[in-house]
């Protein structure tokens, strides 16, 4: 399959606007986890206040022809030990690094286009759609297994938030 990758920082304002025609046409098929590594790099027994980093990547996989595309998205979580509200001191002040667990895993969604006549889509479309479309209907998945893991990692069960993907209102449609 080819693969294309997606930069983070790609505008979602305009990719919105490049995937419309994409979106009138597409539907999601099928959700899989393809890839998992999670760690407890140390146990937070000093420091029950925990924070999380969360970034992601995505790419889409399609071949020339086909009616179906997908869409990876690659998440990095970072569990780390927070400042005590009640205290101005660090987290183990002794410690340099305050990471409690990595999790590092990959979400795949197979979507199907309803062609008919129309064009294959453009490269560009299938990279609009993986970063806004795409990204978007992984991410109640995404939300799922983090708290998931973080839980069978002995962790509190993580609630990541909704997914705020920055948009420019003054980018013209």
């Amino acid at each position: 399959m080819g693969d294309s990758g997606v930069s983070p920082a790609y505008d979602v304002s305009a990719a919105l606007l490049e995937a419309a025609r994409l979106n009138a046409i597409t539907d999601i098929r099928d959700v899989r986890l393809m890839k998992s590594v999670a760690e407890i790099v140390r146990l937070p027994v000093s420091d029950p206040f925990l924070t999380y980093r969360l970034d992601s990547d995505a790419a889409v996989e399609y071949e020339p022809g086909s009616e179906s595309f997908v869409v990876r998205g690659t998440y990095r979580v970072s569990i780390e030990s927070a400042r005590d509200p009640e205290s101005d001191r660090p987290p183990d002040s002794d410690a340099s690094d305050s990471t409690v667990a990595r999790i590092e895993f990959e979400h795949a969604a197979l979507f199907v286009m309803d062609m008919d006549d129309d064009e294959p889509p453009s490269s560009e479309e299938l990279n609009a759609y993986a970063v806004s479309t795409g990204q978007y209907a992984l991410y109640p998945y995404v939300r799922e297994y983090i708290s998931d893991i973080t839980m069978r990692l002995g962790l509190p069960p993580l609630t990541v938030g909704v997914l705020k993907i920055p948009f420019d209102a003054a980018t013209p449609p």
